[in-house]
């Protein structure tokens, strides 16, 4: 079994700890008033079934867990989720197993809606249809009705880096490489403009 990779970061304090020998990566911190980002140039962090993201979530603050959809078919004009991609979707729901979530949000697509929907079942929710060219209603829903909780946002290579843009009230995050799935970010948001980064992995890793 791997063994245990983690990774916390709480005002530019991170400790990781990964297969093998430990081993420190090359990070850059960018801080613009109270946002901390970190930037790594080596990702090695993974979500185990010992670490869960309960340690990243404040009763202080609205967090927003944001991820691109998994891994697809390809067939279409609105694919579904291929094999690998229902592999990740579940790997999802164990990652989030332990997590409150108050709800889950999706784009209107396919593979969006199947990644979220293993957890959203596991959590008793129903999945929300957000509009992912718009994502400020999205933004100002969450934070006047989960203050001080957590939701899950699906979307897509270029509208989860949008989302994480608005929340940060910066451009530090560009479109994912459409090879990448196994981003997860989890985003403490005081307020809008205003808010702390973590940038994990889960599932198989991709490039």
């Amino acid at each position: 079994m791997r063994q245990i990779i983690f990774l916390f970061l709480a005002f530019a304090s991170v400790l990781v700890s990964c297969e093998k020998e430990p081993k420190i990566i090359t990070e850059t911190i960018i801080k613009t008033d109270t946002l901390i980002v970190t930037q790594y140039d080596t990702v090695i962090q993974h979500v185990t079934d010992t670490l869960t993201l309960t340690q990243f979530i404040r009763d202080t603050a609205t967090t927003f867990i944001v991820l691109r959809h998994a891994e697809t078919t390809g067939i279409g004009s609105d694919p579904a989720l291929s094999a690998d991609g229902l592999l990740r979707a579940d790997e999802l729901l164990r990652a989030l197993k332990n997590v409150q979530i108050g709800a889950v949000y999706s784009s209107n697509y396919n593979r969006t809606r199947q990644t979220a929907q293993p957890t959203a079942t596991d959590k008793g929710l129903t999945v929300q249809i957000y509009d992912p060219a718009n994502q400020n209603p999205l933004i100002n829903t969450v934070l006047s009705s989960h203050k001080g909780g957590a939701v899950l946002v699906l979307g897509h290579s270029n509208t989860a880096p949008a989302l994480l843009n608005l929340l940060t009230g910066t451009n530090a995050y560009p479109q994912m490489p459409d090879s990448q799935y196994d981003n997860i970010y989890v985003v403490t948001v005081f307020e809008k403009g205003r808010a702390e980064v973590v940038h994990l992995k889960y599932g198989k890793p991709t490039p």
